[in-house]
């Protein structure tokens, strides 16, 4: 595993509560964390993606291949958290997560602000 990769492997076992993970969850949380920093390499490539490239025909194809390898890595790296247990509904109580919402101080939304602030 890469650095990164171990950062990511760190931070979810971490996350989680002693004894989530076994040695048998060992090979799914590697290739969980390869997905998620390959993710995060093809989004940073997207960033910096030059929106003059765009105008002629590779550079519509670069962009487009670069888009389809996001959503691969990271539909791998979600059913990977799925099967990992890692996700907010497989850790949460659907009970609670709908009590502290429902008891949730009602903020206003970003643009109702920006109405008020005229």
């Amino acid at each position: 595993m890469s650095d990164a990769e171990r950062g990511v492997g760190v931070e979810v076992v971490n996350d989680q509560p002693a004894g989530a993970f076994t040695p048998t969850h060992a090979p799914l949380l590697e290739l969980y964390c390869h997905h998620i920093v390959q993710a995060r390499i093809l989004s940073d490539e997207l960033a910096n993606f030059d929106r003059a490239w765009m105008t002629c025909d590779d550079g519509l194809k670069r962009y487009d291949l670069l888009l389809k390898m996001v959503e691969r890595e990271s539909r791998a790296a979600s059913s990977l958290a799925t099967r990992l247990r890692i996700t907010r509904q497989a850790v949460e109580h659907p009970t609670t997560v709908g009590r502290a919402l429902s008891n949730k101080a009602k903020s206003r939304k970003p643009w109702e602000l920006a109405i008020d602030a005229d």
